[in-house]
C-alpha cells in the first residue's frame, strides 16, 4: 500500500497498529516524522512524560517546518500519536491560505480541532469566501471541532474589531460530522443548519436574524447551546417567542443565553420548551 493509501486508512481508523505501519514506512524513507509517531505511541502505552528525543523532534524539527510552511498565522498546535490533533491560527482579512497548505500535509491528516482567532483589518474581513471555498478544497477527514474566536487587537490602529462570520451554510455540507461549532464574530448568516452529529453550538453578537435558522436547525444530538444576542429595538417577547418555544434537540441538557434583557430570560427561559428540564444560564 502506498503512503497516501496508508494515510487514507488512518483517516478511517487510526488504530495503533496502522499508525505503527505508517511510522515504519516513512521512517524507511528517512523521515523523522515516523520516529516521532513511534515515540508518542510508546509514551501513550507507558503513560510517561515526553522524553528528550520526542521533545527535540517536536520543538526543533516538526513545528519549525510547520510554521515555515504556514507562515506567522500559526499560534499553537497539539500533537497526539505523532499527528496534529489541534491547531490555532490567526486570521485577518487575508484568505485562509494556511488551512489550504495544512490540509496537504501528512502530519495534519488526523486533525480534529481548528481554532481561528479572527479580526477585521482596515475595514476588510469576511469569512464568507472561506466557507464557500470548502466545497472545492480537500478536507480534514477527522475534523470534529471548529471554533472562530475574536482575536486580540492590542490597540493596533488598523484593526477594526471582530471578523464578519458571513454565510456559514457551505460548512454544513463540507463537514457534516462536526461535533463542536463556535462562531464568535459579527454579521452571522447561518442559513439552513444541518449538523446531525453536533453536540455543542456557541455564537456571540447575534442579531435577531439568527432566530429563524436556530429554530429550524437540524441538530438532533445537540447537548449544549450558548447564544449571545446584541441589542435590538421593539418588544422582547414577540421577537424571542419562536426561539423560546423551540424544543431544539431531545439531547439538549444546557442552555445559556446572554443578552441585554437578562430579566426576561431569567423569568421566561426556565418555563419555556427550550429551557424546561434543562440547565439554564442567563
Amino acid at each position: 500500500m502506498t503512503e497516501d493509501g496508508l494515510l487514507q486508512t488512518l483517516a478511517r481508523n487510526p488504530d495503533p497498529g496502522a499508525l505503527r505501519v505508517y511510522a515504519d514506512r516513512v521512517l524507511e524513507q528517512g523521515n523523522v516524522h515516523g520516529e516521532f509517531i513511534t515515540l508518542q505511541l510508546n509514551r501513550a502505552d507507558r503513560g510517561h512524560a515526553p522524553d528528550d528525543r520526542e521533545e527535540t523532534l517536536r520543538r526543533d524539527v516538526l513545528e519549525p517546518a510547520l510554521k515555515e510552511a504556514l507562515g506567522s498565522t500559526l499560534t499553537s498546535c497539539r500533537w497526539e500519536h505523532g499527528f496534529l490533533a489541534e491547531v490555532e491560527l490567526e486570521v485577518d482579512d487575508k484568505p485562509l491560505e494556511a488551512l489550504r497548505v495544512l490540509v496537504q500535509r501528512a502530519e495534519a491528516r488526523l486533525l480534529r480541532r481548528v481554532v481561528l482567532n479572527a479580526l477585521r483589518w482596515d475595514g476588510q474581513g469576511d469569512l464568507t469566501p472561506f466557507w464557500a471555498s470548502l466545497r472545492q478544497h480537500a478536507k480534514f477527514p477527522r475534523l470534529e471541532a471548529l471554533v472562530v474566536n475574536v482575536g486580540l487587537d492590542l490597540g493596533h490602529p488598523h484593526i477594526d474589531g471582530p471578523i464578519v462570520i458571513g454565510q456559514v451554510e457551505p460548512l454544513y455540507a463540507a463537514y457534516p460530522a462536526l461535533r463542536v461549532l463556535e462562531l464568535h464574530g459579527i454579521e452571522h448568516t447561518l442559513g439552513k443548519i444541518d449538523l446531525p452529529e453536533l453536540t455543542h453550538f456557541s455564537a456571540s453578537r447575534l442579531t435577531l436574524d439568527a432566530i429563524a435558522p436556530l429554530v429550524s436547525a437540524h441538530w438532533p444530538k445537540l447537548e449544549e447551546l450558548e447564544l449571545e444576542f446584541g441589542p435590538a429595538g421593539g418588544e422582547v417577547d414577540p421577537v424571542f417567542g419562536p426561539l423560546m418555544a423551540a424544543p431544539m434537540s431531545p439531547c439538549l441538557k444546557r442552555v445559556k443565553v446572554k443578552s441585554p434583557w437578562p430579566e426576561y430570560f431569567r423569568a421566561a427561559l426556565p418555563k419555556s420548551p427550550l429551557g424546561m428540564g434543562r440547565i439554564v444560564e442567563v
